[in-house]
């Protein structure tokens, strides 16, 4: 493996790059391998979670999906959907954003 590492340093070298393997400060390559499962940002949430999160009905999240003003279900199987959950966390901030500014603007005219 030091072979690899030494031949690819002097590539590099050769190359012009700048990386760590070129200065040869890579201690142990063992190091950088992930430990666990790789980071996850697309966490899916079921429909039922989608109503808890905010507080809808399924029949409300269907017919705000059926007008497009609901972020989109991600397919699982014929009869399964889910929800990305930063999308659907982002939906209910976006409406706590709508209402903030709604109470500045009545606020305003008055």
């Amino acid at each position: 493996m030091e072979k690899i590492l030494e031949e690819e340093a002097r590539r590099i070298k050769r190359l012009g790059f700048k990386s760590d393997i070129a200065r040869g400060e890579v201690a142990n390559p063992k190091s950088n391998r992930p430990t666990g499962p790789p980071p996850f940002d697309a966490i899916l949430i079921s429909l039922n979670q989608c109503c808890q999160l905010t507080s809808l009905s399924r029949t409300a999240i269907n017919r705000w999906r059926g007008l497009g003003l609901f972020p989109q279900a991600v397919p699982l199987g014929d009869k399964r959907v889910a929800f990305v959950r930063a999308e659907v966390e982002q939906w209910v901030n976006d409406r706590i954003a709508e209402r903030l500014a709604s109470r500045k603007a009545r606020n305003s005219a008055t």
